[in-house]
């Protein structure tokens, strides 16, 4: 499989997966799963911070 240089998402896709994540790690937390919610976090960060610097 091939990856391009970069991926475009519209507002909306980047929205959707924000709220995904941040509904993913809630989740996550609430099951005891807080090593796993900790790595959904640092992959929302990085979302953010590309989001930001766009």
């Amino acid at each position: 499989m091939r990856f391009g240089p970069q991926v475009v998402l519209t507002k909306e896709e980047a929205f959707g997966a924000c709220q995904a994540l941040a509904d993913a790690g809630r989740l996550l937390v609430r099951s005891g799963g807080a090593v796993e919610a900790d790595t959904l976090c640092s992959l929302f960060v990085l979302l953010e911070e590309r989001l930001m610097a766009g």
